[in-house]
């Protein structure tokens, strides 16, 4: 036994006081009056040998009050270390996190990361709270605080069991450190229900492989009385090789012989082997994913342990235009050998031009527009005169998206048909090149009182120009060189401008005005579709718009939005297939018959059918190349984040105000009696016996005031 302040036990000189007062006797305990005594005077009592205690259980009850008192106040406490897992000793607030990435599919770790769990849990006590984690695609609760405590102490394991039981690896990736940010919280959580004292404990069952993510652990603020253990697991075979992603190569292989005919496309590869992996044949072959049959010849590769080689792998002529799968052989480790492609549809435009201009015209819009669009990739946009009853029929029967520049003016059929199209989704730009053309330009966007109006030119030299003056860049017209480096429209001359005048009660939005402050750029919407109005001609004739390093870039970004936005990527990785949609999305596995369409992303590689804003595409998910890198992830990368491993808190997320924890195994003094407390039960045990001296008090002194009866 040990005392934290033991100056108090000085305090037990005052054992002395009751003592002395029994010793001393004031008065008999019975009394007999006379009449000669008032004539003598009254002598104090004084101790002398003869003098015997008084009531020596009271005297007894008295001095252990008051040692009592001063035992408390000088606050003992054991020697003994408190094990952290003792019985019935202080509880513990344990949250475990498994780790079910798809590097955890390797041979050997799955069921020893579930029997690590199930062993942490039988070691816990009735008192323990136990939270269970699963990071992968995101942070799992598999058991919550709630469930643990409200299932039986004896059926705990049990339920621990028939969790794991049933759940598999998944194909995420590894984010450690969302999970262990996760972990804290849920400690802050636990310390409303127990004591603040509770040791915080945090499990991590993992591969630990180099893949993982840590960083976020950098700057994590650890609570106090906390210890993280890692459980690292070793797979039965420490070999593999993983196949990666890179994208559709636009290098073009060169043919072997001039029979075979050119692939339809080349997919780029990277094959990656773990060091100390033993020498295997390695073989790439590309497959229907819909029947899994073989296509085109196998590819051999030869890849020493610990390196990497970029593979093209060319999709052959005859190969289905649907999902295809390339496969990695060679490896004992097949949760990486596997790659869904999906060659992007390319999104197809009819430009239709309005005006009975040719083609090779300087002084006319579609000598620049014809030349601006070669050669496009996506949207691929192919060139038309809306006179040219040919080409009309192909684009309808191939049923392309069109386009419609308008640059003369339109009779009232043309004006209803092209509306109606408009109000379904299309667009239509209109180049006021004539006054006339802004009558047009009213009829289509279905206003009234839009009026030709020249802007105000200044000169510059020998010939006066107008200058966009002010540009709304928030808008999609422009948003495109909203940074500040490309939004210098100043060096753009226009020579022959023409604006227009809106009436107050127009729906149409000036997207950009002249330095005069007349409408330049106009988008007003006509249903579902836009019609956009450009203030002026598209030739060197009209100004410098269509030779300027902007030209290129507005029209693409113009033809995009009207085919549904920019180019959007069709290969994810599990766990990041936010990047494949903008909005509300709809996903269903292609490869399954009579699959159902779901609103949560897929968890899984493969091939899946994407519905969003009405249109649906075919994407493929791959596992995260991030998880083919199962090199082990050096142990000390923790404690140079701060991670309290065996409850040593790092320096870098130590609070001024945290206490320096002792060594491994000791504990302080202030530490163990902070812990044992024994100071409350010896105050609680003081107070009830001074209760019960009181009580006794009262009883004695009752029976000594009852007179004594009077001699006969």
């Amino acid at each position: 036994m040990s005392f934290l302040t033991p100056w108090f036990l000085a305090g037990l000189a005052l054992i002395a006081g009751p003592i002395i007062a029994h010793l001393i006797r004031r008065v008999t305990r019975e009394r007999q009056q006379f009449s000669a005594m008032r004539f003598m005077s009254e002598s104090p009592p004084r101790l002398s040998k003869r003098s015997r205690i008084q009531h020596p259980l009271l005297l007894a009850l008295r001095c252990l009050i008051v040692a009592l008192l001063a035992a408390g106040f000088a606050r003992p406490f054991l020697r003994t270390e408190v094990p952290l897992l003792a019985a019935g000793g202080t509880p513990q607030s344990v949250v475990a996190v498994l780790d079910d990435s798809a590097s955890m599919r390797r041979t050997g770790l799955w069921p020893a990361a579930r029997q690590k769990i199930t062993d942490l849990a039988a070691s816990l006590k009735a008192g323990d709270q136990f939270v269970l984690f699963a990071a992968s695609v995101g942070v799992t609760e598999l058991i919550s605080r709630e469930q643990w405590l409200q299932t039986p102490v004896t059926d705990r394991a049990g339920l621990v069991r028939a969790v794991l039981a049933a759940r598999e690896p998944g194909w995420g990736p590894t984010p450690l450190d969302s999970a262990i940010e996760t972990s804290v919280l849920q400690w802050e959580q636990m310390a409303e229900a127990t004591d603040s004292t509770a040791r915080k404990k945090l499990v991590v069952v993992s591969d630990f492989a180099a893949g993982a993510r840590i960083s976020g652990l950098a700057g994590l603020p650890w609570p106090r009385n906390c210890e993280v253990t890692l459980e690292q697991l070793t797979p039965t075979n420490p070999a593999n090789a993983g196949l990666q992603w890179l994208g559709w190569s636009q290098e073009t292989l060169p043919v072997v012989t001039g029979n075979v005919p050119p692939p339809k496309a080349v997919a780029r590869v990277r094959v990656v082997r773990s060091a100390g992996t033993a020498a295997s044949a390695l073989r790439l072959q590309l497959h229907d994913a819909r029947s899994d049959r073989a296509i085109g010849q196998p590819q051999d590769i030869t890849l020493p342990a610990g390196g990497a080689q970029i593979a093209l792998v060319p999709i052959p002529a005859n190969a289905p235009d649907g999902p295809l799968r390339l496969e990695l052989t060679g490896d004992a480790e097949p949760f990486d050998n596997s790659l869904w492609l999906v060659r992007p549809a390319p999104r197809e435009i009819s430009l239709v031009y309005y005006g009975a201009h040719a083609g090779n015209d300087l002084k006319h819009a579609r000598f620049y527009l014809e030349r601006a669009v070669a050669g496009w990739k996506d949207p691929v946009v192919k060139f038309r005169a809306a006179d040219d009853p040919a080409t009309a029929a192909a684009a309808a029967a191939s049923g392309q998206n069109e386009f419609a520049i308008v640059a003369t003016p339109l009779g009232p059929d043309r004006v209803a048909a092209l509306r109606t199209r408009l109000t379904a989704g299309g667009f239509a730009l209109v180049l006021l090149n004539d006054p006339a053309m802004v009558a047009t330009a009213a009829a289509l966007a279905g206003e009234g009182g839009w009026t030709a109006a020249a802007p105000m030119l200044a000169a510059s030299g020998t010939q006066p120009h107008a200058l966009l003056g002010k540009i709304d860049f928030q808008h999609p017209l422009f948003a495109p060189f909203a940074d500040p480096h490309y939004s210098n429209f100043a060096a753009i001359h226009f020579w022959a401008p023409q604006s227009l005048t809106l009436p107050a009660t127009s729906q149409a939005v000036v997207v950009a005005r002249f330095d005069d402050n007349s409408p330049a750029v106009v988008e007003v919407t006509v249903g579902q579709g836009r019609v956009v109005v450009w203030g002026g001609e598209w030739s060197t004739a009209a100004g410098q718009w269509v030779t300027s390093t902007k030209f290129v870039p507005w029209l693409q970004s113009l033809f995009e939005r009207s085919v549904g936005g920019a180019a959007r990527t069709s290969v994810a990785e599990v766990g990041d297939t936010a990047r494949l949609v903008t909005g509300a999305a709809q996903w269903r596995a292609a490869l399954v018959a009579g699959a159902p369409y779901v609103n949560t992303a897929p968890t899984q590689p493969g091939v899946y059918e994407l519905t969003e804003g009405g249109a649906t595409r075919l994407v493929a998910v791959q596992v995260p190349a991030a998880e083919s890198n199962i090199a082990p992830l050096p142990m000390d990368d923790f404690e140079k984040l701060g991670v309290p491993l065996n409850g040593k808190i790092g320096s870098a997320v130590v609070d001024a105000d945290r206490a320096p924890k002792p060594p491994p195994g000791t504990q302080t003094a202030t530490v163990l009696e902070g812990r044992q407390r024994l100071w409350r039960w010896l105050l609680v045990t003081a107070a009830a016996l001074l209760a019960l001296e009181s009580v006794f008090s009262y009883v004695l002194a009752r029976r000594a005031s009852v007179p004594a009866p009077a001699a006969n």
